[in-house]
């Protein structure tokens, strides 16, 4: 899977906000056409607040966007386009304003909010749910079945399972697996925990060091400065420590977490809560754009799946929020600027390559050229000739023409490599001739070829 993450309220314009549900069914096309085959959508449960982390109703939709028959609406037409659909479920805790179940029962001492949350305490977002009581494990159980039955959705993503006894999450993932086996189940955990597959039961989990240390290469901090820290980081993105092939969801761009701020863009007092263009020095920086391009594609080359953030496919700027100046930008997803077509293009060539070809996908990988001082690395996914892909990122000014790199392919002399790949041709905003595009392995099994700057290469046997 390749995954798209939306806010439902803001993907749709602000006069539009109350119809976001029918708004998005109409736009499944756009993201169809980018090659992304699932939305994650961030939560639809009723809820308070501003971005649905707030629980209220996990039995209800909001209702502020649209109605329920609209919501299947949307899920019916994204599986109309082979598009999957998973839910952001919020069970950790739940909101104390304007929530009837707050004090449902009229018994509220030291605001305690009654029988649903009594004898639980406070997170920072909220009370915890009373999880040592039957009866309101069995309706955080119901609110997982609800959407899986009622709407035909096809996974959940469970918000900061950390705040949650694990016994619970066990329970949870033993039950859904038992009654619903094509579901696919993912948990955010901090700190990032392969425990929660092996033990706890999930499939997968979001991954955010992968953000982290593609910022701290970036900047050469905290590591990043060093030949081999660099390389040791690279490598853990492709196969994290741990996970199994699709236990990790990365999202090296950012996710909501990152991209968006409550605060005007001032969250952590350093304005830091951006789209990952902004911070490389915004779209109308050559190597900003360059270096998206090339952390986009190298995402699509990790084992794990890979999810982007929306805005990010067009390399809108500064940071997401729900007010009417940093929501979705359908001017840059639909209009003529350059720099978003040139990004939403190889968005689409590097999701339909992943999904076209299998060795992506598959649990094989093997690294087979490191070079830390000029941050070069490559690595094989795929085992076989039909599935294998010559995955070689560069980060770094320097560069190579007139097929002057030798990488090493980890086959055999005599192999004709085809690129499939380019982030630095020019219909991507590269040049032309920028990469060789055909190269033969000399009889130690390596390519000489062109390298551009700041760039991810792909080749396949051809």
């Amino acid at each position: 899977m390749i995954l798209y993450e939306l806010h439902l309220g803001t993907f749709a314009p602000a006069d539009q906000e109350s119809s976001a549900y029918a708004f998005a069914a109409d736009k499944m096309e756009y993201i169809a056409g980018l090659g992304f085959n699932c939305i994650q959508l961030m939560p639809t449960a009723e809820f308070g607040g501003i971005w649905g982390y707030n629980s209220r109703q996990l039995l209800n939709v909001h209702g502020p966007w649209g109605s329920a028959t609209e919501l299947r609406r949307l899920i019916d037409r994204a599986h109309d386009l082979g598009i999957a659909v998973l839910f952001d479920v919020v069970l950790n805790h739940g909101s104390s304003k304007k929530n009837t179940l707050w004090n449902l029962d009229g018994f509220g001492p030291d605001n305690c909010g009654g029988i649903y949350f009594e004898g639980e305490k406070d997170t920072p977002w909220g009370k915890r749910f009373a999880f040592h009581k039957a009866e309101v494990q069995d309706y955080l159980k119901q609110s997982c079945r609800t959407w899986i039955e009622e709407y035909g959705i096809d996974g959940l993503r469970f918000d900061s399972v950390h705040n949650m006894p694990w016994w619970l999450l066990q329970q949870l993932t033993a039950e859904i697996k038992a009654h619903y086996p094509n579901q696919i189940l993912i948990a955010e955990i901090t700190p990032e925990n392969p425990a929660v597959i092996h033990d706890a039961g999930f499939h997968s989990c979001w991954l955010h060091a992968t953000h982290f240390d593609s910022l701290k290469i970036m900047k050469k901090c905290d590591g990043g400065d060093d030949p081999n820290r660099r390389l040791k980081m690279l490598k853990n993105m492709v196969a994290p420590h741990g996970f199994p092939n699709i236990g990790g969801v990365h999202s090296v761009l950012g996710s909501h977490d990152q991209i968006g701020d409550r605060h005007d863009g001032k969250s952590d007092g350093h304005g830091t809560h951006r789209y990952y263009v902004s911070r490389l020095g915004g779209r109308g920086n050559w190597h900003a754009r360059a270096q998206c391009r090339a952390w986009y594609a190298f995402q699509n080359c990790f084992r794990g799946l890979p999810m982007t953030f929306m805005g990010s496919e067009t390399l809108q700027e500064d940071w997401w929020h729900v007010d009417h100046h940093h929501r979705f930008n359908w001017g840059l997803a639909e209009g003529p600027d350059i720099h978003a077509a040139e990004m939403r293009l190889l968005v689409t060539a590097s999701n339909k390559l992943r999904v076209a070809r299998r060795g992506l996908t598959v649990d094989e990988f093997k690294f087979v050229h490191e070079d830390g001082s000029n941050t070069v690395l490559a690595f094989l996914r795929g085992a076989s000739a039909e599935e294998a892909c010559l995955c070689i990122l560069h980060l770094g000014e320097a560069q190579w023409g007139g097929s002057d790199y030798g990488i090493n392919t980890g086959w055999g002399g005599g192999v004709v490599w085809r690129l499939a790949l380019n982030t630095q041709a020019g219909e991507f905003g590269g040049w032309d001739a920028s990469a060789t595009t055909e190269a033969t392995a000399d009889g130690s099994g390596k390519i000489h070829i062109s390298v551009p700057k700041w760039s991810c290469l792909i080749y396949v046997p051809a």
